[in-house]
């Protein structure tokens, strides 16, 4: 990354910190996806359970990896499993004592947002985690809760659908339809506005360009 480009999105990315520790979110900081995965395979250590979502700026820090390695167990939904096996492993996700994702948009007053297909991403992020960890690059930082829903419905979504094989209205427009498709993945919008009391977070910006 260019020099000014590299010093400008830090920057923006210590106003996103600021904000998110004025609502009750421990955050940090870090220059490079590197940094930011030996931060949290300090922080984990080994003989852990770790809930996954499917977030794309996760695997790109080679998480699951990196922490299988050190001797946790992982806890994410494998392809082609039934149902009713993936319900239980969700649930078995929002019970770990870490549990990583990543929002779709961080917003200037420091909220999160997340929209998911089936809402359990959503739920491990409100509640039932030891420790839910966020991670999100300097492409998630937006203005505010409407800019943020637009980049959710418009980027992150499209991109998934893409990823995900999805013959859905977004795909063919390149924009939100709102649809009704069986076959939608935005179904649940959840924003942390605040710290809930009883949660444990930390969040993690990378100086990246990260997931979708």
């Amino acid at each position: 990354m260019d020099e000014n480009l590299k010093q400008f999105s830090l920057k923006n990315l210590s106003l996103a910190a600021k904000a998110l520790k004025a609502n009750g979110f421990e955050t940090e900081v870090f220059e490079d996806s590197k940094a930011a995965a030996n931060n949290i395979l300090e922080n984990v250590g080994s003989d852990k359970t770790l809930g996954f979502g499917g977030s794309m700026t996760v695997d790109a820090l080679n998480l699951r990896e990196i922490l299988s390695a050190a001797g946790n167990k992982i806890i994410k939904p494998e392809p082609g499993i039934s149902k009713d096996e993936k319900i239980k492993i969700w649930l078995k996700a929002q019970n770990a004592d870490f549990y990583f994702a990543s929002p779709q948009a961080i917003t200037s007053k420091g909220e999160m947002i997340f929209i998911d297909a089936n809402g359990n991403r959503g739920a491990a992020v409100i509640y039932g985690p030891k420790k839910i960890i966020l991670i999100a690059g300097y492409n998630k930082l937006v203005k505010n809760l409407d800019d943020g829903l637009w980049r959710a419905r418009n980027i992150s979504a499209i991109k998934n659908n893409i990823r995900l094989k999805k013959d859905n209205p977004c795909v063919k427009t390149g924009k939100c339809q709102d649809c009704s498709s069986a076959s939608r993945i935005c179904n649940v919008t959840t924003i942390l506005s605040k710290k809930p009391w009883t949660s444990d977070y930390k969040v993690i910006l990378v100086n990246e360009e990260l997931g979708y």
